[in-house]
């Protein structure tokens, strides 16, 4: 497990912005976006969503080119997102500037044979020597990692309860041979595969933190009866596949035919009921239809509550504005400087097969009213950080919103 972990100093005052580029060229690309964001003096951070479809090396060269010394973490995306709208094959960075932040990077690698260790590299000196009075551990991880929550959870160890936790992971995509891309993550001056990165920050200003999904409850609550850690055994005492197509009235094919039962769940997740928050559980293909089992990306503990969940297009555009009005209000009254958004992969895909044809650009619309003219990027992700109570934060098909005030 590598880990390593940088901490700057400055003197400014506190400022945020954002830069997109669709150049073609890499290179260009990457010095394009960060020249955009770089709006201000005395900058502490920058945070890149790269597409998985550049090369990651020559697009950090560019950033470099402009921004050199600056302190830096970003990851891979599938789709990127903008106050342009959305887009694919594009490099987003947003910066965070001025003495009002104090920032300190971490890396580690190795999250996909050893995730829980991979979180408690990243935090273990996050903050230590760093005042102010609002902290906020930013993390990039990575969605080929099936045990994400696990890297949350030693971040959690670390950290405690004290300290919000917002983020996405890595987001890829599916090459000619029907294979997943691998995904990347840039630190500082280095591009890491099989890695999480992270940024401790400390404001003068407050963050505001906010995720909703935009699905419907169906029925009444299930109770895990039987289960080990993502794998579901059995609800309310019955074979849990049963249980799940019963409650939502699925198709007879999904309950003896994999690609049937893929193409249903992955839709419909299930939504896991926490002491003090809940949490989204994307459905894998993993699947065992003889057993009757369901495998789930994150722990579903056994004793506890879990409701199936079912959207539509018009359901997942209106989570923006639930979210993004919520992420505001966290700030207490303090103008936003801008925002960063964490949105599902998933939910893009319920969109883009709308009925009516695809409502991608209209969600992104959406955002886009909602800043009211503030700087904001994003980027569609495999998984979603969102912490302000409990214990975890790890969420799938959600949207996460990130106010910085």
């Amino acid at each position: 497990m590598d880990d390593d972990f940088r901490t700057y100093a400055a003197q400014s005052t506190r400022w945020f912005d954002v830069g997109i580029s669709s150049e073609t060229d890499p290179h260009r690309a990457g010095a394009a976006a960060a020249s955009r964001a770089l709006a201000g003096p005395d900058p502490r951070l920058l945070v890149v969503f790269c597409s998985i479809r550049l090369d990651p090396h020559a697009v950090l060269a560019g950033i470099k080119e402009v921004a050199a010394g600056i302190p830096l973490i970003g990851c891979s995306s599938g789709a990127e997102i903008g106050a342009d709208g959305p887009g694919t094959g594009l490099v987003a960075v947003a910066a965070f500037g001025g003495s009002g932040f104090s920032v300190r990077t971490s890396a580690a690698t190795g999250t996909r044979t050893a995730p829980r260790e991979g979180g408690i590299a990243v935090a273990r000196s996050a903050f230590a020597g760093m005042d102010g009075t609002n902290q906020l551990m930013l993390l990039l991880t990575d969605g080929l990692v099936q045990d994400q929550d696990e890297i949350i959870g030693g971040v959690y160890e670390m950290l405690g309860a004290g300290v919000p936790l917002a983020g996405g992971a890595a987001g890829t995509a599916l090459l000619a041979d029907g294979a997943n891309a691998d995904t990347f993550h840039m630190y500082d001056g280095a591009v890491l595969t099989d890695a999480v990165v992270g940024a401790a920050i400390t404001s003068d200003g407050p963050f505001g933190l906010a995720m909703r999904h935009g699905f419907r409850e169906v029925g009444e609550p299930m109770v895990v009866t039987r289960s080990r850690k993502g794998r579901i055994y059995t609800l309310d005492n019955r074979p849990a596949l049963h249980a799940y197509l019963d409650r939502l009235g699925a198709p007879a094919e999904a309950y003896h035919d994999k690609k049937a039962f893929v193409a249903f769940s992955r839709l419909r997740p299930l939504c896991v009921l926490r002491r003090a928050t809940e949490e989204v559980r994307f459905i894998t293909e993993h699947v065992d239809l003889d057993e009757g089992s369901l495998m789930c990306v994150g722990d579903v503990p056994e004793g506890g509550v879990v409701w199936p969940l079912d959207s539509d297009a018009d359901s997942t555009i209106e989570a923006v504005d639930r979210a993004w009005p919520a992420a505001v209000e966290a700030l207490r009254g303090r103008q936003a400087l801008g925002f960063l958004a964490f949105d599902c992969g998933i939910r893009q895909d319920i969109l883009s097969q709308a009925a009516t044809g695809s409502r991608v650009a209209e969600e992104v619309s959406s955002m886009v009213r909602q800043a009211r003219d503030l700087p904001f990027i994003g980027f569609y992700t495999w998984g979603e950080i969102a912490r302000v109570r409990g214990v975890n934060g790890l969420h799938h098909q959600t949207l996460v919103v990130l106010a910085v005030g």
